[in-house]
Order: structure tokens, then sequence, then C-alpha cells
């Protein structure tokens, strides 16, 4: 139980918080409140990076393993904690842009997908909880930052390409006219693009108890008259 002062209270009212009194009683000279205040919590997110065309984490690396293990500290955590109520999971497929539009729009979907079905096969993840599957084609202004920070001796001449009006089919036949650019594109910026990111959005609830002094009214003076 959380013992909290009244400029709490009306910290939390202040800041919209979600709080509701639950019950209330007179304790000796204090008047004592018990809310129930429901705030949001942080939301964790997870990355799962992908090999180029697949689908599906059938060889896990060293950094999806490490992740898996902390989807599974948080879930059993969530498990245990009857105070915290998640709202929903979002999993989104991402996929790079290079390559066939339509094609990567599908494989997005797949990797997002298959996802879903992994935890729900370790976790029995959706008849626990709200489960939205989503996803995204990165486009190529999207590696316009990785550009920028990179040590290119053209790069201005790259962000000219990625700023383009030119369609995604365009720019990257333009890039790939450029062999240190292309090169630099495969082995570092597009994997990162290659993956599925998994997020928790949930609420906690504190049950706050709140003790007031009573003011008891001062006795009347009175006055003698001389």
């Amino acid at each position: 139980m959380l013992f909290s002062p009244v400029e709490a209270i009306e910290q939390w009212r202040q800041d919209q918080r979600d709080t509701t009194l639950l019950s209330e009683w007179v304790d000796g000279n204090y008047k004592v409140c018990r809310y129930l205040v429901r705030d949001a919590a942080a939301e964790p997110q997870f990355t799962f990076d992908y090999s180029i065309s697949a689908s599906a984490l059938s060889t896990l690396n060293a950094a999806d393993t490490a992740e898996l293990k902390s989807v599974d500290a948080i879930l059993q955590h969530l498990r245990s904690d009857t105070l915290a109520h998640v709202r929903q999971i979002v999993i989104t497929g991402y996929a790079s842009p290079d390559g066939n539009a339509a094609s990567n729009e599908l494989l997005a979907l797949e990797r997002a997908q298959k996802f879903r079905s992994l935890l729900d096969s370790r976790y029995g993840l959706s008849p626990m909880y709200p489960v939205r599957v989503e996803t995204d084609v990165e486009s190529w202004q999207a590696c316009d930052a990785a550009i920028r920070s990179s040590s290119l001796d053209d790069k201005q001449q790259v962000l000219d390409i990625l700023d383009s009006s030119d369609t995604e089919a365009v720019k990257e036949q333009q890039l790939k006219r450029l062999p240190s650019v292309w090169s630099l594109m495969r082995s570092q910026i597009l994997p990162s693009m290659r993956r599925v990111d998994m997020k928790i959005f949930y609420d906690v609830d504190a049950v706050v108890e709140v003790r007031t002094l009573i003011e008891k009214p001062q006795p009347k003076q009175t006055t003698v008259a001389e």
C-alpha cells in the first residue's frame, strides 16, 4: 500500500491521470480516502533483425536471442503483476526498400504474422492480450540520416537522390550506379530495415491512501463585561 500526501493526489489530477475514489472513512482525527490511480506506464519495445528476404526467425542471432529473453521476462512479470493491465501489443513488420515494392509489402506482413505466431506458440500471447499486426516498407528517404552521418565522399549526390521526387525504383537504380554507395547501403544501412518491432502498451494501477486531519471547530471566545 502506498501512502501519499494530499498534494500528490492533486498533482495526479492536474496531470489528468485516471483517479477514482474507492472509499472514505474517519479514523480518529483523520479523514481517510483511498483512491485507485491508473497511469500509463513506459512502453517497452523490442526489435528483431531478419536476414534478407527471410520472413521467419529460423536461425536466431545473439541479439534476437537476447531480445526473446527480455520478452519472456516482461511477459512473466505482467502475468504476475495484478496491477498492470496490457491495453495492446503491436507487432510491426518492416522491409527494406530494395527490390519489388509489392513483394516487400508481402514480406513485411509475413514477418509480422509469423512473429505473432511464434509468440503465440511460446507464450499463448493472442488469447491473453489484444494483439495488432502492422506493416511498414521503408522508403529510400529513410536512409537520409545514415547517409548524413557516413563518411562518403559523394554524400550530397546521394542525398539529392534520396530527396528527389523520383520513384523508389528509379532511386534504387541511381544508387546502384554508385558502387561505394551501394556497398555501404547493402552492408550497413539496409540490414537494420529488415526487422520486426514489438511494442507493449499497458497501464499500471496504484492504490493510494490519503489521510487528512479533520479541523475541529474552535470554541467561541466569550467576553466578560466589566
